[in-house]
Protein backbone atom coordinates (compact mmCIF):
# COMPACT_ATOMS: atom_id res chain seq x y z
CA UNK A 1 0.00 0.00 0.00
CA UNK A 2 3.21 2.71 0.49
CA UNK A 3 4.23 1.92 -2.98
CA UNK A 4 0.55 2.42 -4.22
CA UNK A 5 1.24 5.41 -2.49
CA UNK A 6 4.46 6.48 -3.65
CA UNK A 7 3.22 5.67 -7.52
CA UNK A 8 0.37 8.15 -7.03
CA UNK A 9 2.20 11.05 -5.45
CA UNK A 10 5.01 10.59 -8.61
CA UNK A 11 2.48 10.39 -11.08
CA UNK A 12 1.11 13.33 -10.43
CA UNK A 13 4.23 15.25 -9.01
CA UNK A 14 2.50 16.34 -5.82
CA UNK A 15 5.87 16.52 -3.69
CA UNK A 16 9.45 17.78 -4.91
CA UNK A 17 12.87 17.57 -3.13
CA UNK A 18 12.97 20.28 -0.33
CA UNK A 19 9.66 20.67 0.37
CA UNK A 20 7.38 22.15 2.85
CA UNK A 21 4.92 19.91 3.54
CA UNK A 22 1.89 21.23 5.99
CA UNK A 23 -0.35 18.63 7.09
CA UNK A 24 -3.52 18.56 8.40
CA UNK A 25 -3.66 15.84 11.00
CA UNK A 26 -6.94 15.68 13.13
CA UNK A 27 -5.81 12.51 14.99
CA UNK A 28 -8.43 10.37 12.79
CA UNK A 29 -7.82 7.28 10.37
CA UNK A 30 -6.95 9.32 7.28
CA UNK A 31 -4.94 11.83 8.74
CA UNK A 32 -2.87 9.18 10.58
CA UNK A 33 -2.50 7.49 7.85
CA UNK A 34 -1.24 10.52 5.54
CA UNK A 35 1.13 11.27 8.05
CA UNK A 36 2.76 7.95 8.04
CA UNK A 37 3.02 7.99 4.20
CA UNK A 38 4.68 11.72 4.31
CA UNK A 39 7.31 9.96 6.72
CA UNK A 40 7.52 6.79 4.16
CA UNK A 41 8.37 9.21 1.27
CA UNK A 42 10.45 11.50 3.85
CA UNK A 43 13.20 8.50 3.78
CA UNK A 44 13.27 8.90 -0.36
CA UNK A 45 12.77 12.39 -0.80
CA UNK A 46 13.98 15.32 2.01
CA UNK A 47 11.08 17.01 3.10
CA UNK A 48 10.21 19.19 5.98
CA UNK A 49 7.27 18.24 7.86
CA UNK A 50 5.24 20.70 9.52
CA UNK A 51 1.48 19.14 11.37
CA UNK A 52 -1.26 21.15 11.76
CA UNK A 53 -3.85 20.52 14.01
CA UNK A 54 -7.51 22.61 14.02
CA UNK A 55 -9.67 21.91 17.32
CA UNK A 56 -13.00 23.18 15.98
CA UNK A 57 -14.37 23.47 19.68
CA UNK A 58 -17.57 21.44 18.50
CA UNK A 59 -16.85 18.62 20.44
CA UNK A 60 -15.94 18.70 24.87
CA UNK A 61 -13.32 15.56 24.01
CA UNK A 62 -11.90 17.16 20.92
CA UNK A 63 -8.26 18.64 23.63
CA UNK A 64 -7.68 14.39 23.95
CA UNK A 65 -7.15 15.01 19.61
CA UNK A 66 -5.10 17.75 20.31
CA UNK A 67 -2.60 15.50 22.74
CA UNK A 68 -2.84 12.38 20.56
CA UNK A 69 -1.34 14.71 17.25
CA UNK A 70 0.55 16.32 19.40
CA UNK A 71 2.53 12.69 20.58
CA UNK A 72 2.61 11.24 17.43
CA UNK A 73 4.69 14.80 16.14
CA UNK A 74 6.88 14.40 19.53
CA UNK A 75 7.56 10.51 18.79
CA UNK A 76 8.77 11.56 15.05
CA UNK A 77 10.36 14.77 16.22
CA UNK A 78 8.25 16.85 13.64
CA UNK A 79 6.72 20.11 14.35
CA UNK A 80 3.91 20.63 15.34
CA UNK A 81 0.88 23.55 15.42
CA UNK A 82 -2.12 23.90 17.27
CA UNK A 83 -5.17 26.49 16.03
CA UNK A 84 -8.46 26.83 18.61
CA UNK A 85 -11.25 28.66 17.06
CA UNK A 86 -14.98 28.69 18.00
CA UNK A 87 -16.15 27.41 14.47
CA UNK A 88 -19.72 27.61 15.29
CA UNK A 89 -19.37 31.24 16.58
CA UNK A 90 -17.76 31.84 13.49
CA UNK A 91 -20.40 30.31 11.25
CA UNK A 92 -23.59 32.49 12.64
CA UNK A 93 -21.18 35.42 12.48
CA UNK A 94 -20.56 34.82 8.78
CA UNK A 95 -24.11 33.30 8.17
CA UNK A 96 -22.38 30.08 6.67
CA UNK A 97 -22.84 26.26 7.60
CA UNK A 98 -20.27 24.95 10.41
CA UNK A 99 -18.76 22.99 7.66
CA UNK A 100 -18.22 25.81 5.26
CA UNK A 101 -16.60 28.11 8.34
CA UNK A 102 -14.47 24.68 9.43
CA UNK A 103 -13.03 24.81 6.04
CA UNK A 104 -11.76 28.26 5.92
CA UNK A 105 -10.32 27.87 9.46
CA UNK A 106 -8.57 25.15 8.49
CA UNK A 107 -7.04 26.14 5.17
CA UNK A 108 -6.50 29.46 6.58
CA UNK A 109 -3.85 27.99 9.10
CA UNK A 110 -2.59 25.39 6.62
CA UNK A 111 -1.35 29.06 4.28
CA UNK A 112 -0.41 30.42 7.46
CA UNK A 113 1.80 27.94 8.43
CA UNK A 114 3.19 27.60 5.08
CA UNK A 115 3.87 31.28 4.20
CA UNK A 116 6.56 31.60 1.49
CA UNK A 117 8.16 28.80 1.90
CA UNK A 118 8.16 26.36 -1.27
CA UNK A 119 6.32 23.57 -0.83
CA UNK A 120 2.83 21.58 -0.58
CA UNK A 121 -0.64 21.44 1.64
CA UNK A 122 -1.22 17.88 2.15
CA UNK A 123 -4.65 16.82 3.16
CA UNK A 124 -6.24 13.40 4.02
CA UNK A 125 -9.40 13.52 1.10
CA UNK A 126 -9.23 9.33 0.37
CA UNK A 127 -11.18 7.74 -2.63
CA UNK A 128 -14.13 7.13 -0.48
CA UNK A 129 -14.89 11.19 0.23
CA UNK A 130 -14.11 11.98 -3.49
CA UNK A 131 -16.71 9.57 -4.08
CA UNK A 132 -19.08 11.25 -1.35
CA UNK A 133 -18.82 14.37 -3.23
CA UNK A 134 -19.64 13.48 -6.26
CA UNK A 135 -22.77 12.08 -5.49
CA UNK A 136 -23.76 15.00 -3.40
CA UNK A 137 -23.01 17.32 -6.38
CA UNK A 138 -25.38 14.82 -8.30
CA UNK A 139 -28.37 15.12 -5.67
CA UNK A 140 -27.51 19.37 -5.70
CA UNK A 141 -27.54 19.59 -9.45
CA UNK A 142 -23.67 19.99 -11.13
CA UNK A 143 -22.26 20.36 -14.58
CA UNK A 144 -19.42 17.63 -15.55
CA UNK A 145 -17.12 19.61 -13.66
CA UNK A 146 -19.01 18.45 -10.15
CA UNK A 147 -19.10 15.00 -11.21
CA UNK A 148 -14.96 15.01 -11.72
CA UNK A 149 -14.78 14.27 -7.90
CA UNK A 150 -11.72 15.89 -5.71
CA UNK A 151 -8.99 16.51 -7.69
CA UNK A 152 -5.54 14.93 -6.38
CA UNK A 153 -3.48 18.76 -6.49
CA UNK A 154 -5.35 21.51 -6.79
CA UNK A 155 -2.80 24.85 -6.40
CA UNK A 156 -0.78 24.19 -3.54
CA UNK A 157 -2.88 21.87 -1.92
CA UNK A 158 -1.98 17.93 -2.90
CA UNK A 159 -3.75 14.95 -1.48
CA UNK A 160 -2.00 11.62 -1.78
CA UNK A 161 -3.96 9.11 -0.12
CA UNK A 162 -6.95 9.91 -2.86
CA UNK A 163 -5.90 5.90 -4.64
CA UNK A 164 -6.72 4.17 -1.20
CA UNK A 165 -10.43 3.50 0.21
CA UNK A 166 -10.85 4.26 3.78
CA UNK A 167 -11.37 0.28 4.08
CA UNK A 168 -7.79 0.43 3.11
CA UNK A 169 -6.57 3.25 4.73
CA UNK A 170 -7.87 1.38 8.29
CA UNK A 171 -6.54 -2.35 7.31
CA UNK A 172 -3.40 -0.32 7.11
CA UNK A 173 -3.40 0.95 10.56
CA UNK A 174 -4.78 -2.26 11.67
CA UNK A 175 -1.97 -4.10 10.17
CA UNK A 176 0.42 -1.79 12.11
CA UNK A 177 -1.37 -1.32 15.42
CA UNK A 178 -1.55 2.36 15.18
CA UNK A 179 -4.37 3.86 16.94
CA UNK A 180 -6.53 6.79 15.80
CA UNK A 181 -9.16 9.08 17.47
CA UNK A 182 -12.52 8.73 16.03
CA UNK A 183 -14.60 12.03 15.79
CA UNK A 184 -18.04 11.64 17.09
CA UNK A 185 -19.78 14.13 14.60
CA UNK A 186 -18.47 11.96 11.98
CA UNK A 187 -20.87 9.17 13.23
CA UNK A 188 -24.23 11.62 13.16
CA UNK A 189 -26.40 12.48 10.44
CA UNK A 190 -26.77 16.29 11.06
CA UNK A 191 -24.56 16.76 7.90
CA UNK A 192 -25.63 15.89 4.58
CA UNK A 193 -22.17 13.92 3.26
CA UNK A 194 -22.57 11.58 6.37
CA UNK A 195 -26.36 11.10 5.34
CA UNK A 196 -24.60 9.91 1.85
CA UNK A 197 -21.03 7.97 3.31
CA UNK A 198 -23.61 6.66 6.23
CA UNK A 199 -26.26 5.28 4.53
CA UNK A 200 -26.47 6.03 0.38
CA UNK A 201 -23.07 4.85 -0.50
CA UNK A 202 -22.26 2.35 2.50
CA UNK A 203 -25.94 0.56 1.06
CA UNK A 204 -24.70 0.73 -2.70
CA UNK A 205 -21.68 -1.11 -1.45
CA UNK A 206 -23.75 -3.95 0.58
CA UNK A 207 -26.46 -4.26 -1.96
CA UNK A 208 -25.30 -3.40 -5.16
CA UNK A 209 -21.63 -3.89 -5.40
CA UNK A 210 -18.60 -4.45 -3.65
CA UNK A 211 -16.49 -2.48 -5.82
CA UNK A 212 -19.04 0.81 -5.93
CA UNK A 213 -16.73 3.14 -4.46
CA UNK A 214 -13.73 1.75 -6.85
CA UNK A 215 -15.94 2.21 -10.12
CA UNK A 216 -17.80 5.58 -8.90
CA UNK A 217 -13.82 6.51 -8.57
CA UNK A 218 -12.84 5.07 -11.66
CA UNK A 219 -16.12 6.99 -13.27
CA UNK A 220 -15.10 10.00 -11.88
CA UNK A 221 -11.46 9.91 -13.59
CA UNK A 222 -12.72 9.12 -16.79
CA UNK A 223 -15.17 12.86 -16.41
CA UNK A 224 -12.08 14.55 -14.43
CA UNK A 225 -10.37 13.91 -18.08
CA UNK A 226 -13.14 15.22 -19.87
CA UNK A 227 -13.42 18.27 -17.95
CA UNK A 228 -10.04 18.87 -18.78
CA UNK A 229 -10.89 18.48 -22.42
CA UNK A 230 -13.65 20.99 -22.07
CA UNK A 231 -11.53 23.35 -20.13
CA UNK A 232 -9.02 23.46 -23.08
CA UNK A 233 -11.90 23.82 -25.68
CA UNK A 234 -13.04 26.33 -23.24
CA UNK A 235 -10.05 28.77 -23.37
CA UNK A 236 -9.99 28.02 -27.09
CA UNK A 237 -13.54 29.29 -27.56
CA UNK A 238 -12.64 31.73 -25.40
CA UNK A 239 -9.74 33.06 -27.09
CA UNK A 240 -11.81 32.90 -30.41
CA UNK A 241 -15.04 34.57 -29.57
CA UNK A 242 -13.87 36.71 -26.31
CA UNK A 243 -12.13 39.84 -26.24
CA UNK A 244 -11.78 42.09 -23.08
CA UNK A 245 -11.40 46.33 -23.04
CA UNK A 246 -11.24 48.38 -19.94
CA UNK A 247 -13.53 45.86 -17.74
CA UNK A 248 -15.95 44.90 -20.42
CA UNK A 249 -16.20 41.63 -22.04
CA UNK A 250 -17.41 41.55 -25.80
CA UNK A 251 -18.73 37.91 -26.64
CA UNK A 252 -18.85 37.46 -30.82
CA UNK A 253 -22.51 36.12 -31.76
CA UNK A 254 -21.15 35.07 -35.05
CA UNK A 255 -18.05 33.46 -33.38
CA UNK A 256 -19.39 32.00 -30.27
CA UNK A 257 -22.41 30.22 -32.27
CA UNK A 258 -19.79 28.17 -34.37
CA UNK A 259 -18.61 26.65 -30.90
CA UNK A 260 -19.90 23.41 -29.78
CA UNK A 261 -23.14 23.98 -27.34
CA UNK A 262 -21.47 22.07 -24.39
CA UNK A 263 -18.50 24.58 -25.02
CA UNK A 264 -20.93 27.47 -25.33
CA UNK A 265 -22.28 27.52 -21.74
CA UNK A 266 -18.38 27.18 -20.57
CA UNK A 267 -17.16 30.12 -22.59
CA UNK A 268 -20.32 32.07 -21.04
CA UNK A 269 -19.55 30.99 -17.23
CA UNK A 270 -15.76 31.52 -17.41
CA UNK A 271 -16.92 35.00 -18.78
CA UNK A 272 -18.97 35.76 -16.20
CA UNK A 273 -16.62 34.75 -13.75
CA UNK A 274 -13.64 36.33 -14.78
CA UNK A 275 -15.99 39.75 -14.98
CA UNK A 276 -17.18 39.51 -11.74
CA UNK A 277 -13.71 37.94 -10.25
CA UNK A 278 -15.56 34.85 -8.58
CA UNK A 279 -17.84 31.60 -9.60
CA UNK A 280 -19.59 32.29 -6.01
CA UNK A 281 -23.82 32.69 -6.80
CA UNK A 282 -23.26 31.61 -10.04
CA UNK A 283 -25.34 29.39 -11.61
CA UNK A 284 -26.72 27.33 -14.67
CA UNK A 285 -29.57 29.78 -14.81
CA UNK A 286 -27.82 32.53 -15.05
CA UNK A 287 -25.57 31.02 -18.49
CA UNK A 288 -28.67 30.01 -19.77
CA UNK A 289 -30.11 33.36 -19.72
CA UNK A 290 -27.24 34.71 -21.30
CA UNK A 291 -27.30 32.88 -23.88
CA UNK A 292 -30.96 33.35 -24.45
CA UNK A 293 -29.67 37.28 -24.49
CA UNK A 294 -28.40 36.74 -28.00
CA UNK A 295 -31.46 35.83 -29.46
CA UNK A 296 -32.96 39.21 -28.01
CA UNK A 297 -32.65 42.41 -30.20
CA UNK A 298 -30.37 44.91 -29.46
CA UNK A 299 -30.45 47.07 -26.09
CA UNK A 300 -31.71 44.67 -24.23
CA UNK A 301 -30.04 43.53 -20.79
CA UNK A 302 -30.12 41.82 -17.66
CA UNK A 303 -28.57 41.84 -13.96
CA UNK A 304 -26.11 39.14 -12.73
CA UNK A 305 -24.58 38.01 -9.64
CA UNK A 306 -21.36 40.26 -8.49
CA UNK A 307 -23.15 43.77 -9.85
CA UNK A 308 -22.84 42.14 -13.66
CA UNK A 309 -25.03 42.95 -16.35
CA UNK A 310 -24.89 41.40 -19.92
CA UNK A 311 -26.33 43.58 -22.53
CA UNK A 312 -27.11 42.55 -25.96
CA UNK A 313 -25.36 44.98 -28.50
CA UNK A 314 -25.11 44.90 -32.22
CA UNK A 315 -22.34 42.00 -32.48
CA UNK A 316 -23.19 39.95 -29.82
CA UNK A 317 -23.08 40.34 -25.95
CA UNK A 318 -20.85 42.62 -23.40
CA UNK A 319 -20.64 41.71 -20.17
CA UNK A 320 -19.34 44.22 -17.40
CA UNK A 321 -19.59 45.23 -13.68
CA UNK A 322 -22.16 47.74 -13.33
CA UNK A 323 -19.91 50.29 -11.99
CA UNK A 324 -18.94 50.61 -15.43
CA UNK A 325 -19.66 53.27 -17.60
CA UNK A 326 -21.64 51.37 -20.69
CA UNK A 327 -21.03 52.91 -24.10
CA UNK A 328 -17.51 54.35 -22.95
CA UNK A 329 -15.03 52.20 -24.76
CA UNK A 330 -17.30 53.59 -28.11
CA UNK A 331 -17.01 56.93 -27.91
CA UNK A 332 -20.93 57.04 -26.80
CA UNK A 333 -22.65 58.77 -24.29
CA UNK A 334 -22.25 57.34 -21.33
CA UNK A 335 -25.06 55.04 -19.13
CA UNK A 336 -25.60 54.96 -15.83
CA UNK A 337 -24.75 52.15 -13.50
CA UNK A 338 -26.87 49.32 -12.38
CA UNK A 339 -26.18 47.63 -9.28
CA UNK A 340 -28.10 44.09 -8.20
CA UNK A 341 -27.61 43.68 -4.59
CA UNK A 342 -25.76 39.83 -4.16
CA UNK A 343 -26.43 37.25 -2.10
CA UNK A 344 -23.13 37.60 0.02
CA UNK A 345 -23.43 41.28 0.21
CA UNK A 346 -27.23 40.54 2.19
CA UNK A 347 -25.92 38.31 4.06
CA UNK A 348 -22.87 40.98 4.98
CA UNK A 349 -25.76 43.66 5.36
CA UNK A 350 -28.09 41.11 7.78
CA UNK A 351 -24.76 40.41 10.02
CA UNK A 352 -24.18 44.06 10.68
CA UNK A 353 -21.96 45.19 7.86
CA UNK A 354 -22.99 48.67 6.19
CA UNK A 355 -22.54 48.66 2.58
CA UNK A 356 -21.62 51.43 -0.01
CA UNK A 357 -22.91 51.18 -3.67
CA UNK A 358 -21.33 53.61 -6.33
CA UNK A 359 -24.26 55.55 -8.46
CA UNK A 360 -21.89 57.70 -10.82
CA UNK A 361 -21.14 61.23 -10.67
CA UNK A 362 -19.43 61.14 -7.27
CA UNK A 363 -22.65 59.92 -5.90
CA UNK A 364 -23.21 56.69 -3.63
CA UNK A 365 -25.45 55.08 -1.66
CA UNK A 366 -24.90 54.27 2.12
CA UNK A 367 -27.05 51.02 3.51
CA UNK A 368 -27.41 49.51 6.81
CA UNK A 369 -29.60 47.50 9.06
CA UNK A 370 -31.37 48.65 12.20
CA UNK A 371 -33.12 45.39 13.83
CA UNK A 372 -35.77 46.24 16.14
CA UNK A 373 -36.78 42.91 18.02
CA UNK A 374 -35.62 44.29 21.63
CA UNK A 375 -35.55 48.49 20.86
CA UNK A 376 -39.00 48.78 19.86
CA UNK A 377 -40.50 51.33 17.44
CA UNK A 378 -40.61 55.41 17.75
CA UNK A 379 -42.17 56.84 14.86
CA UNK A 380 -40.51 60.36 15.88
CA UNK A 381 -37.20 59.31 14.77
CA UNK A 382 -38.41 58.13 11.56
CA UNK A 383 -36.59 60.65 9.24
CA UNK A 384 -38.07 63.54 6.97
CA UNK A 385 -34.58 63.56 4.76
CA UNK A 386 -35.62 63.30 1.00
CA UNK A 387 -32.40 61.41 0.57
CA UNK A 388 -32.93 59.70 3.80
CA UNK A 389 -34.92 56.85 3.96
CA UNK A 390 -36.23 53.98 6.42
CA UNK A 391 -37.76 50.66 4.32
CA UNK A 392 -39.22 47.66 5.90
CA UNK A 393 -36.35 45.16 5.19
CA UNK A 394 -38.73 42.03 5.25
CA UNK A 395 -40.82 43.10 2.74
CA UNK A 396 -38.56 43.38 -0.05
CA UNK A 397 -38.67 39.43 -1.49
CA UNK A 398 -36.41 39.65 -4.69
CA UNK A 399 -32.90 40.60 -5.14
CA UNK A 400 -32.69 44.59 -4.48
CA UNK A 401 -31.34 46.40 -7.61
CA UNK A 402 -29.73 49.73 -7.41
CA UNK A 403 -30.71 51.08 -11.33
CA UNK A 404 -32.42 53.56 -13.78
CA UNK A 405 -35.77 53.25 -14.67
CA UNK A 406 -37.30 50.32 -17.13
CA UNK A 407 -40.71 50.06 -18.99
CA UNK A 408 -43.20 48.01 -15.90
CA UNK A 409 -41.67 50.00 -13.05
CA UNK A 410 -44.30 50.73 -10.49
CA UNK A 411 -45.03 52.19 -7.00
CA UNK A 412 -47.82 52.11 -4.38
CA UNK A 413 -48.87 55.66 -4.05
CA UNK A 414 -51.23 54.93 -0.88
CA UNK A 415 -51.74 52.84 2.58
CA UNK A 416 -54.15 50.40 -0.03
CA UNK A 417 -51.02 50.12 -1.63
CA UNK A 418 -52.35 50.93 -5.29
CA UNK A 419 -50.26 50.94 -8.23
CA UNK A 420 -49.01 53.75 -10.28
CA UNK A 421 -47.01 53.36 -13.38
CA UNK A 422 -43.18 55.39 -13.13
CA UNK A 423 -43.54 56.86 -15.98
CA UNK A 424 -47.19 58.49 -14.81
CA UNK A 425 -45.39 59.54 -12.08
CA UNK A 426 -42.90 61.61 -13.53
CA UNK A 427 -45.24 62.99 -15.71
CA UNK A 428 -47.05 64.17 -12.86
CA UNK A 429 -44.14 65.73 -11.31
CA UNK A 430 -43.86 67.15 -14.34
CA UNK A 431 -39.76 65.87 -14.45
CA UNK A 432 -38.48 66.65 -17.85
CA UNK A 433 -37.76 63.63 -20.36
CA UNK A 434 -34.34 64.18 -19.79
CA UNK A 435 -33.93 63.99 -16.58
CA UNK A 436 -35.84 61.08 -16.25
CA UNK A 437 -33.28 58.77 -17.48
CA UNK A 438 -31.10 59.93 -14.61
CA UNK A 439 -32.65 59.13 -11.71
CA UNK A 440 -31.34 56.29 -9.55
CA UNK A 441 -34.32 54.09 -7.72
CA UNK A 442 -33.93 51.06 -5.66
CA UNK A 443 -35.85 48.21 -7.14
CA UNK A 444 -37.77 45.04 -5.78
CA UNK A 445 -37.88 43.36 -9.44
CA UNK A 446 -41.08 45.56 -10.65
CA UNK A 447 -41.73 47.39 -8.07
CA UNK A 448 -40.30 50.58 -7.42
CA UNK A 449 -39.24 50.68 -3.57
CA UNK A 450 -37.80 54.27 -3.60
CA UNK A 451 -37.33 56.66 -6.17
CA UNK A 452 -34.13 58.54 -4.69
CA UNK A 453 -34.75 62.11 -3.75
CA UNK A 454 -38.78 61.24 -4.62
CA UNK A 455 -41.20 58.97 -3.69
CA UNK A 456 -40.99 56.01 -1.26
CA UNK A 457 -43.17 53.35 -2.16
CA UNK A 458 -45.99 53.06 0.44
CA UNK A 459 -45.97 49.40 1.02
CA UNK A 460 -42.16 49.48 1.95
CA UNK A 461 -42.63 51.94 4.53
CA UNK A 462 -41.97 51.18 8.56
CA UNK A 463 -44.82 50.00 10.69
CA UNK A 464 -45.49 48.96 14.02
CA UNK A 465 -45.01 45.02 12.73
CA UNK A 466 -40.94 46.32 11.34
CA UNK A 467 -38.71 43.97 12.86
CA UNK A 468 -35.08 45.33 10.47
CA UNK A 469 -35.11 48.87 8.84
CA UNK A 470 -32.77 49.30 5.89
CA UNK A 471 -31.39 52.39 5.99
CA UNK A 472 -31.06 53.90 2.90
CA UNK A 473 -29.14 57.56 2.42
CA UNK A 474 -27.32 58.93 -0.56
CA UNK A 475 -24.09 60.44 0.07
Amino acid sequence: MIDKVLQYVKEYQMIEEEDCIVAGVSGGADSVCLLLMLLEINKTLPIEINVVHINHRIRPDAANDAAYVRELCEKYKLSFTLVEENVAALARERHISTEEAGRQVRYAAFERVLGTRKGKIAVAHNKNDSCETVLFHLFRGTSIRGLAGIPPVRGQIIRPLLCLSRQEIELFLRERSVPYCIDSTNLEDTYSRNVIRHHILDTAVREISPAAVAHISSASARVREAYELVSDMTAQGIQTCVSEKQGVFSIDKEKFLRLHKTVQGYVVMEVLAQAGGSRKDLEAVHVTQVQRLFGSQCGRSLCLPHGLRARRDYTGISVYSSIYKEGTAHGQEAALPEYAVSKDERRRLEAGEALTFLLGNGQKLQAKLIFLENNGMDFKNIPENKYTKWIDYDKIRNSIVIRTRRPGDYLTVNVMNQKKTLKAYLIDRKIPQSERERLFLVADAAHVVWLIGERLSSYYKVSEHTKRILCLEQV
